[in-house]
């Protein structure tokens, strides 16, 4: 049997990849050397709503006098326990970007191009007096487009660029052959966030589409347009979304890998695509290879008899607003408060953040892994590294000990599966390799001009590595100050940031139960998505091929669809739901990560007293450390946003949603039958 070690003494000692045998007795770990950052033990009991009962309403419970206690800021559109992360995390990198700001270091140097990023973002008198001089020559350029060539050549230029007008090229794994990278082609090109927002004929969203039109026009007539062309442009760009929008699949679509995988020769695509010539865009991009992924084909056959039916001055209109729209925050504040004007409709943040927090953000954005090097060296070390690999050693063997349980699931599924598992890459922190900025260019200069530079420079990287073998070094999106985490299919790996690990996901001086219910819940959460509707798709090489017999795939199937109807049946706003089949992977690995974390903290409780703390037994303050990461406050109009665009579910319903389902819960707590906190047999869903 494996051996479940006490999460703080597994993380307090010498870190082994494969645990000895199970002994006979536990040794107690040791009390913490210093308080946790937040509450006696690492849970906080003054989040706790006393005036609810957990069985109606845990997450209330949980965080009910959190929420009461942090209103939501003006400067955000959420804010929760990830953001309290976030601010901490974002504060140490203010911290290195002003010290290298001021070391005045070597060209070249990773704190040159740190230093000189920051000192243009917040060189404001700078800004202001560019105006809108560093989109003026991109501006130029299509306002020379004159026919059907020069208009196919300039959408190809801005790609290069990081403009992405219409649709995206990038490359990535192919999807049945992980270990090679291909080019992808999606579509994209909407400027407000999801096709409902043109499609749906609700109050709400055509007054949307009434100020996004003000807005647009707005932004035209401070680039320079006269009031009433303006308008008339405005309107223009308006139609044409509509039109992609009505030619795009929609979210809930896209998740199936099947449904985005259609290899086809560039051939084939010019063929299919008459009046855009695929083969000479691709060459102008970099793209040189024989045959490429066309995720969404109708959608490309769309555009194709847009290049031929609309006229040449809707298309320069779009093209310029593709520009503004993305340049708009890096511009003198004319620009950036109307960007963000409108962008407060959509989310409802009334303020913007202070200028330091978006250089911040926009320092992370565009150098992170520049930028995450000193974040590391001053917040995660190789210790902590080790340890964090250790502890999901202890959740792989969790899910390793559950898979063979499964009364639903057939012996071959299961060998497959088990395979799958212990298969799974780990990335911790930071990467083993960092990525080369030595081809950008970042000058003091120009803030605008280096976010250029920056997009253009992923751009080109990502498009060098089509036709080459996968990296197996290859990091993903996010940077080491991200809180968040993620599986990726096409490895099979688990991704950790740095930023993360930290309360209140992770406290080296708190209750186990506190570290089992966040981190370790994160960690369950993401080895799960390897086996969630669409990860379950994937195999151990990372492949798109099924390994599942048809009868246990139809018993997942029907076992997923219950957490669908579930969770579809969650109201955010008036006519407006969660969207079970947009959150179903993620909903899945809730429920998953937390059964799977649970399992390992109960191992980890044999032969070691059931200490009850603050009132609350060890599993009830696991549950307690599970949704006391969920607290937030959120504007309406972002709950509508991500209700739409999101594939995460909000928290009060991550939080209900699971806990509902879990038989544990309700013993922990005592639930009665008829409790809002408990679905009954025959509605309760449960996979892993």
């Amino acid at each position: 049997m494996r051996r479940w070690i006490p999460l703080i003494a597994l993380l307090l000692a010498a870190c082994a990849t494969t645990p000895p045998p199970q002994p006979t007795t536990q040794t107690k770990s040791q009390p913490p050397s210093q308080k946790p950052l937040f509450g006696e033990h690492g849970f906080d009991v003054t989040q706790i709503d006393r005036t609810v009962q957990p069985c109606d309403d845990f997450y209330r419970f949980a965080v009910g006098k959190w929420r009461e206690t942090h209103p939501l800021p003006p400067q955000y559109s959420r804010f929760g326990r990830f953001e309290e992360l976030a601010e901490r995390n974002r504060q140490t990198l203010r911290d290195i970007l002003e010290e290298d700001a001021k070391a005045h270091a070597a060209p070249g140097t990773v704190e040159q191009k740190i230093g000189d990023f920051w000192t243009s973002c917040m060189n404001e008198p700078a800004i202001e007096a560019e105006g809108m001089s560093p989109i003026a020559p991109e501006l130029q350029r299509i306002s020379e487009v004159r026919d059907l060539s020069t208009l196919q050549d300039e959408i190809a230029r801005m790609q290069t660029e990081g403009y992405a007008p219409v649709f995206r090229v990038s490359g990535q794994q192919d999807y049945k052959n992980s270990k090679s990278v291909i080019a992808f082609l999606s579509q994209g090109g909407l400027g407000l966030p999801d096709r409902d927002y043109y499609l749906r004929d609700d109050k709400r969203f055509a007054d949307t589409r009434s100020q996004y039109v003000d807005h647009v026009a707005k932004m035209f007539v401070l680039a320079g347009e006269d009031s009433a062309k303006a308008a008339t442009d405005a309107k223009a760009v308006l139609d044409f979304e509509t039109k992609l929008a009505k030619s795009s699949m929609s979210r809930i679509e896209t998740r199936s890998p099947e449904a985005t995988y259609h290899i086809t020769p560039v051939a084939q695509l010019v063929a299919e695509t008459p009046n855009l010539d695929f083969a000479r865009f691709l060459h102008a991009v970099g793209v040189n290879e024989s045959s490429v992924n066309v995720a969404h084909p109708q959608f490309f056959k769309a555009v194709s008899d847009l290049i031929k039916n609309e006229p040449l001055d809707t298309w320069k209109a779009y093209l310029r607003w593709r520009v503004l729209d993305t340049a708009a925050p890096t511009l003198s504040h004319t620009f950036a408060d109307e960007d963000f004007a409108f962008s407060s409709v959509i989310s409802g943040q009334k303020e913007q953040q202070p200028r330091w927090q978006r250089c911040v953000r926009a320092a992370d954005m565009s150098i992170g892994q520049l930028l995450g090097q000193e974040y590391v060296r001053r917040r995660f070390t190789p210790e902590a590294k080790a340890k964090m690999s250790a502890l999901i050693d202890n959740l792989i063997g969790a899910l390793r000990s559950d898979i063979p349980t499964l009364s639903w699931m057939g012996p071959e599924t299961k060998e497959a599966a088990l395979q799958k598992l212990n298969a799974f890459q780990r990335r911790i922190g930071y990467p083993d390799k960092w990525r080369d900025y030595s081809d950008l260019t970042i000058t003091p200069n120009s803030y605008a001009v280096n976010t250029i530079n920056a997009r253009e420079f992923a751009f080109r990287r990502g498009i060098t590595r089509i036709g080459k073998p996968d990296d197996p070094n290859e990091w993903g999106f996010f940077t080491p100050a991200t809180v968040n985490a993620s599986y990726q299919p096409s490895h099979n790996d688990i991704t950790f940031p740095a930023g993360i690990l930290q309360p209140p996901f992770y406290d080296p001086n708190a209750d186990d139960a506190y570290n089992y219910g966040g981190i370790g819940t994160v960690i369950g959460h993401e080895m799960t998505h390897g086996f969630d509707d669409q990860g379950a798709k994937f195999d151990a090489q990372g492949n798109l091929r099924n390994w599942w017999t048809p009868a246990d795939l139809k018993n997942f199937e029907s076992r997923a669809e219950c957490v669908a109807n579930e969770y579809s049946e969650f109201n955010v706003a008036p006519g407006v739901n969660i969207q079970g089949k947009l959150v179903l992977g993620e909903a899945i690995a809730d429920l998953g990560g937390a059964t799977i974390a649970l399992a390992a903290y109960e191992h980890s409780l044999q032969g070691e007293p059931r200490e009850t703390i603050d009132g609350f037994t060890p599993e009830q303050r696991f549950f307690l450390g599970f949704a006391q990461v969920w607290g937030e406050n959120m504007a309406p109009q972002e709950m509508t946003r991500r209700a739409l665009t999101d594939p995460h579910a909000q928290g009060p319903f991550r939080v209900n949603g699971t806990v509902s389902n879990m038989p544990a819960f309700r013993k922990a707590f005592g639930c009665e039958s008829g409790t809002k906190m408990v679905r009954e047999e025959g509605k309760r869903c449960a996979i892993w």
